[in-house]
């Protein structure tokens, strides 16, 4: 009886556009909800039908409108803003155990004396250990309301004594730059995780420091960057181009056509600049991108981006949830959209885009993108660039097949480098603190030995029965021993030093570093330097 009910309001969401003046439209809803309230055999649960009711019209809208419950809002604002309010620590749960890897600096939790190594047993007396524990739980039994207090009990590293320490939750930042580094002598690099009111801020920051070290050409790494704030990335792509420039405009059937452009003042105005994106690069992430690519001011290297060139708003709704609702497309100063195609109501095939990229060979060759002609746009400096989804790079990188090895899918698959991270840091902890006091002590001397490296073996054999053969071995080898490293270098040191470990061994990385250091394939593509 209740999917008929459900039934019900679905025929009336899906019954076709809502003109703002048909006021019949708005009272047909308002009739049957009070019907069905009031007549219907059975109680039923009204705030439960209306919410179905608006997931279900939201559905036959594009695939990026929709309905965010006040939890997912809270969430969402928290990525926008920045910032949400907890304890500042990082951790992972080993063996239904949360361990804390290390604690942000100046954050509650380092001021309370928490420390890397230490395990959390109970969480204001609740125990927080036990094959129901995971990291759902820990994020709400962490975060709160700024200022309230929370107490940990938590069995010391160093010494194995229980304690208990109580402090106040207060405001973490969630970073957007995940890693600023100078990565040779005149080169930056940056990688934007994604889009947020603070990552202007921490951009001018990064630029002022790789500056003074002498930074004149930069890598920009957005791959797998989802997008977020528009005006975020609108303020990025300002740094690069000169005043006076369109970096993006917006227009929808009920929004008249607006402008973004550029102003003078911009922190990298002149220099090399390579633009790194792949598959998961979306959004504002492709409003940079798509800028910078008209007009001609870098290059675009990786792969063929997602396609979003929608503009969403969150409305609020009575009962604090909200509606994400598109209301327009965004084009990039050639006139391009880049939102791929999609059809209403068909959610399902557009999520399978990505999968059928890859069943077509388009993420190892780049041969197997194929444009209407219809959609031909040309930047600045009259090169040949297309519409109708996505950004199409300068210089195409097929996805790297080097470790496209089962065991490794295995492994990943079931978390075991990541534990085994864990696992090596809590058994070695004091040791690994006094030989590496800094990551470039680390980085330029620590390997995994061979020892643990078959601990690895022996681990996956024992829990998860994975039997790699003599060759798979041979060549998983040394992927494990680098992201291992890598995993440790976060852990123990700034979280970048992920990427300034992992960056050694990224094809992409590696061709964006030749080409940024080579005039004749600046001047071969077309852009400025």
């Amino acid at each position: 009886m209740h999917r008929l009910i459900l039934y019900i309001f679905i025929s009336i969401f899906s019954l076709g556009v809502y003109a703002q003046n048909d006021k019949a439209t708005y009272k047909k809803f308002d009739k049957a909800l009070k019907l069905i309230d009031t007549k219907y055999v059975e109680k039923v649960n009204t705030e439960e039908l209306v919410t179905k009711a608006v997931q279900a019209m939201i559905k036959e809208l594009d695939p990026h409108s929709k309905y965010l419950s006040p939890e997912e809002l809270k969430k969402n604002k928290e990525q926008l803003n920045g910032s949400f309010a907890g304890v500042g620590i990082h951790y992972q749960i080993l063996d239904d155990t949360l361990i804390v890897l290390n604690t942000i600096i100046g954050g509650p939790s380092y001021k309370a004396g928490i420390k890397a190594g230490d395990k959390i047993l109970k969480i204001d007396g609740e125990d927080a250990v036990g094959e129901n524990v995971n990291n759902k739980f820990f994020s709400k039994k962490l975060r709160g309301k700024k200022g309230s207090k929370l107490s940990l009990t938590v069995k010391r590293h160093s010494n194995s004594k229980i304690e208990t320490v109580t402090f106040e939750r207060g405001s973490i930042a969630l970073n957007t730059l995940q890693v600023s580094y100078k990565i040779d002598n005149k080169t930056g690099f940056v990688r934007i995780k994604n889009f947020s009111r603070t990552t202007n801020y921490e951009f001018q920051l990064a630029m002022m420091q790789l500056q003074m070290e002498g930074m004149k050409n930069i890598i920009i790494d957005l791959r797998d960057n989802p997008g977020g704030l528009m005006m975020a990335s609108i303020r990025l792509a300002d740094d690069f181009i000169k005043d006076g420039k369109l970096i993006v405009y917006t227009q929808g059937a009920n929004m008249k056509r607006t402008e973004y452009t550029s102003h003078s003042g911009g922190v990298m105005e002149s220099g090399r600049l390579v633009v790194l994106m792949d598959d998961n690069s979306a959004s504002a992430a492709e409003i940079f991108a798509g800028a910078i690519q008209d007009w001609d001011r870098g290059i675009i290297m990786g792969r063929r981006s997602f396609g979003k060139g929608l503009v969403g708003r969150n409305y609020t709704l009575p009962d604090a949830s909200a509606i994400r609702l598109i209301t327009g497309r965004y084009y990039t100063p050639s006139g391009r959209c880049i939102q791929k195609e999609y059809t209403k109501g068909d959610k399902l095939n557009y999520d399978k885009d990505i999968l059928h990229r890859y069943e077509s060979g388009e993420l190892y060759s780049a041969d197997s993108v194929h444009f209407a002609d219809s959609l031909k746009y040309y930047t600045d400096g009259k090169r040949l660039v297309y519409g109708g989804g996505a950004i199409m790079p300068d210089i195409f990188i097929p996805l790297d097949t080097t470790y496209n090895i089962d065991f490794i899918k295995q492994l990943n698959k079931h978390g075991i480098i990541t534990y085994f991270s864990g696992l090596y840091f809590d058994k070695h902890l004091e040791k690994l603190n006094k030989r590496y006091s800094n990551y470039a002590t680390f980085s330029a001397n620590f390997e995994l030995d061979d020892k643990s490296y078959n601990d690895i073996l022996a681990y996956a054999l024992e829990k998860h029965e994975l039997k790699p053969s003599k060759d798979n071995i041979d060549k998983s080898k040394h992927y494990i021993k680098y992201q291992i490293k890598a995993i440790l270098a976060r852990i123990l040191f700034e979280n970048g030093s992920y990427f300034k470990e992992s960056n050694k061994e990224d094809r992409m990385v590696i061709e964006a570093l030749k080409t940024i250091n080579s005039k004749k394939d600046f001047k071969k593509n077309g852009i400025h330097d």
